[in-house]
């Protein structure tokens, strides 16, 4: 007579690995699966299971290697072996059901296939499909499924997971700007930018003008400052002491980067402190460090979602006081009000993915000056985007470009749209016109 043989499983995600422990268990006996309730499922993994259990019964039965399906709970016990008349239980190696081990047969777990990698591999499926808009803008163009694991209800206070997850983030950005604090707000990097400048920047200032984001940066000082514009292009002309010198690391708005260090030098010679716009360059350009106090968002090099801002300064820079409370640093610094909580959330899960995510952005931009290459300048390219002297012209209707907030004759790609693919096709989708 055959021996009757229970296999327990949930199989809320049917795979491979439940088949093979199934066609492993038919070789010793009769099968019958003691297949978990909804309710214990609910009770113990928090969540309802996808299908139904008279649906994974359904599927279950389907299976050849499979006699019968019986509905038990979480732990199979002795009584439960009883009452449906089994000989033995065949159970992967993560058992913890309470029987004798001469009623127990274990075989080792498939490796690298669970229900809970399936959910995850969803999310990334998810998240795939809904990135076929192929955004040609500098961010987000594009959502990863990195930043949609971590997201779940989190609080500034008494929250320890949150807790974790926001100390992380800020020791990953200090480590990326080369900075003694990072304060995280809830904003845009504008709101960062505006706030920084009114908590350090005073005095003589002399703004180094690349573009739109450079020129903006007047409109965000105090009204105290007496302030000197001077393009990139004339940076040896200058002669004179200030006490501060700002600039935009990225100027997105042509696609041009500064060289920083040579930034760095002008304001040493000039005896001043060094304020950079960093939003376009964060997470992608190097030195970082040579800046006094620096700004910038969750949502473009670093890779996270919009609704982030930050702001990092050396030690040896003091703020100072507003006098206002919702526009100080100090009301951020200490979390007096609502933070960045989900963009911290999605940056957390980007962290150990980032260089992987910044070698496909070079892919990007590689990509286009070995085809495009004729079109494009050839010094002071940034990472994140590229200026071509061509139209660029979408190939499908899914393709929305740049619109830059500079005049310009050419165009602007970014190159964040297609991070959440191994594969770059930016040159199937876009096509270029000469001017």
């Amino acid at each position: 007579m055959q021996k009757r043989i229970m296999v327990d499983m949930s199989a809320t995600l049917l795979h491979h690995g439940h088949i093979r422990l199934l066609k492993k268990a038919s070789k010793l006996g009769e099968v019958i699966v003691g297949l978990t309730k909804d309710n214990e499922i609910k009770q113990k993994k928090f969540y309802k299971p996808e299908l139904s259990f008279n649906h994974r019964k359904e599927i279950l039965e389907s299976i050849k290697y499979v006699s019968k399906v019986v509905p038990t709970p979480w732990l199979i016990d002795e009584k439960t072996l009883e009452l449906h008349k089994i000989d033995l239980l065949v159970h992967g190696d993560d058992d913890t059901n309470l029987i004798k081990k001469e009623r127990l047969k274990v075989f080792e777990r498939t490796k690298n296939v669970s229900s809970s990698i399936l959910r995850k591999k969803s999310i990334k499926s998810i998240t795939s499909i809904n990135n076929q808009k192929l955004m040609l803008t500098p961010g987000p163009a594009t959502i990863l499924h990195q930043n949609i694991l971590d997201l779940k209800p989190v609080f500034g206070r008494g929250d320890e997971y949150y807790d974790y997850m926001s100390k992380s983030v800020i020791s990953w950005i200090k480590k990326l700007s080369g900075q003694d604090n990072v304060i995280m707000c809830q904003g845009s990097s504008t709101f960062a930018l505006e706030l920084a400048a009114h908590s350090f920047i005073e005095g003589e200032i002399l703004l180094i003008s690349t573009g739109y984001y450079s020129d903006r940066l007047k409109k965000l000082l105090p009204k105290n400052c007496h302030l000197t514009i001077c393009s990139h292009k004339e940076l040896t002309k200058i002669d004179k002491n200030y006490d501060w010198v700002m600039c935009a690391y990225t100027e997105t708005s042509v696609a041009f980067k500064l060289n920083l260090q040579e930034v760095k030098n002008l304001a040493d010679k000039c005896g001043a402190r060094l304020y950079v716009d960093a939003t376009g360059s964060i997470g992608l350009e190097e030195n970082h460090e040579l800046a006094d106090v620096m700004a910038f968002s969750s949502c473009k090099g670093l890779f996270g979602l919009t609704g982030g801002c930050f702001i990092a300064h050396k030690d040896n820079i003091k703020p100072k006081e507003s006098g206002l409370f919702y526009f100080s640093l100090e009301t951020h610094r200490q979390k007096k009000v609502t933070g960045p909580y989900h963009a911290i959330a999605s940056l957390f899960g980007v962290i150990n993915s980032h260089n992987k995510l910044k070698e496909r952005v070079k892919k990007s931009k590689q990509m286009i000056l070995e085809n495009w290459g004729s079109f494009s300048r050839k010094k002071n390219q940034p990472l994140l985007c590229t200026y071509l002297e061509g139209e660029v012209i979408p190939n499908d209707d899914s393709v929305v470009l740049y619109t830059p907030r500079s005049s310009l004759s050419g165009s602007v790609i970014c190159h964040l749209g297609e991070i959440h693919q191994k594969e770059v096709k930016l040159l199937e989708r876009i096509s270029i016109k000469e001017l």
